[in-house]
């Protein structure tokens, strides 16, 4: 593929325009696709998702209202938003939900499929493969997305990174979100069940079900409505 031509099996607006949960588990298993056609191309399987969900979740940017900061999360869905965190991470979120009502998914963790020998000169030649877009703030590096991508219209042929629907649906985990202190014990982190990519195990303890093609219209988890 070639850089400013539309992934092959590219999701519709709509898709990116449901609810925040659903959209973060549908990505597990999705593919990232970043500087198409250039020596930095990068091909990566999703693995790892959270969501957020905007003035209903605590934790969420969005929480407060459109601030400078949160304005993409009320836009259209399928763009980027990316923050910079602890004075030292980029993370990237695919805005969800109708424009207007706020919603992001945070791309937690993905497994380099094309473009190892780039991943790696970003995070070091020392980090095994499994690792290199580990945790939020690797796979931003590693894949080479900063602030100046915050706001791209992943639909758009033009812009350096692209979303593809996975082929078939893979053992998604559902567990709670890492890191946070409000609404702590949603369960609203999706995870490729058994991929070595994972971010981070499931702490002992915790709260996390397996949802497949049979669950996971009837079984869904953080049901409160909300945006992120």
């Amino acid at each position: 593929m070639r850089r400013g031509d539309s992934p092959v099996a590219e999701p519709p607006r709509e898709w990116f325009a449901r609810p925040t949960e659903e959209v973060a588990r549908d990505l597990v298993g999705c593919t990232l696709v970043v500087d198409a056609g250039t020596p930095s191309a990068v091909v990566a399987r999703i693995v790892e998702t959270e969501a957020y969900l905007g003035l209903t979740d605590p934790a969420s940017h969005a929480y407060r209202g459109p601030t400078p900061r949160a304005r993409v999360m009320f836009g259209p869905a399928a763009h980027l938003y990316v923050y910079f965190t602890y004075g030292m991470h980029f993370c990237a979120n695919v805005v969800t939900e109708p424009d207007g009502v706020a919603g992001a998914v945070l791309l937690r963790a993905a497994a380099v499929e094309e473009g190892t020998t780039v991943v790696s000169a970003r995070r070091g030649e020392a980090v095994a493969v499994a690792a290199l877009l580990r945790g939020p703030g690797n796979l931003c590096r590693g894949l080479g997305i900063s602030r100046a991508d915050d706001g791209i219209d992943l639909l758009d042929p033009g812009s350096r990174i692209h979303i593809e629907q996975r082929p078939d649906m893979p053992p998604v985990a559902v567990g709670t979100r890492v890191g946070i202190r409000q609404a702590a014990d949603r369960l609203l982190r999706f995870r490729w069940l058994g991929d070595p990519a994972v971010s981070r195990p499931v702490p002992r303890g915790a709260a996390e079900h397996l949802q497949n093609e049979e669950t996971e219209r009837t079984e869904r988890p953080g049901k409160e409505k909300g945006p992120d």
